[in-house]
């Protein structure tokens, strides 16, 4: 019998612990944290009961473990597109756009986050803020900061200018209909945030 080479065994481990963070996903979005079962994510993705402790300590472990995985792209993918513009405007725009598609894809797991989010735990709360720090300075210095810079933007606070948007952008992902789809339309969205930023009040 040919044994698997060590490629083969870490791919299998690899995709072993996607399918268990994508059963995760849907249990935490459809079940809540308190609610889901550990033994019942393990079933949902096709192993035995048990076969998440393999991998993750305990269920805290695997819910930590999820928001690192969804802040990482959901970051990636904002950040990749804002970058491609130089002008503050359309970066803006790019980062609404890239955002609002990412939560299309992903519905369950925005669903998890925005849960985490306005949920009761404090220090998850807190946790998710942490790992999103990176794309709330991209916001301070990259896009809200470079706009005032370049006078396309006015606003005395890069910082509550970036928390207001940070703000809107969530209460946007949050209202998610059954499809996955943010029902809200992202162009006035953007449009409203970028009057406020122009000082176009009116």
């Amino acid at each position: 019998m040919v044994r698997p080479s060590k490629a083969q065994r870490d791919q299998t481990l690899i995709e072993t612990r996607r399918r268990l963070l994508d059963a995760a996903a849907v249990a935490f979005a459809c079940e809540g944290y308190a609610s889901a079962n550990i033994n019942r994510i393990s079933l949902d993705a096709g192993f035995a009961k048990g076969t998440i402790y393999n991998y993750f300590d305990s269920k805290r472990a695997l819910l930590l473990a999820l928001i690192d995985e969804v802040a990482a792209a959901h970051i990636q993918m904002i950040t990749a597109q804002v970058e491609i513009e130089t002008d503050s405007t359309r970066r803006l725009e790019q980062f609404f756009r890239a955002g609002f598609e990412f939560v299309e894809q992903n519905p369950d797991r925005a669903r998890v986050m925005i849960n985490l989010i306005y949920g009761p735990d404090e220090e998850l709360r807190k946790y998710v803020y942490r790992v999103y720090q990176p794309l709330f300075d991209l916001l301070i210095y990259n896009i809200v900061g470079a706009g005032i810079q370049q006078g396309a933007f006015h606003s005395p606070d890069p910082n509550v200018a970036s928390a207001l948007i940070m703000t809107i952008y969530l209460g946007s992902c949050s209202q998610l209909n059954a499809d996955g789809k943010i029902w809200l339309d992202p162009s006035q969205i953007m449009a409203f945030v970028l009057n406020g930023l122009r000082g176009n009040h009116g």
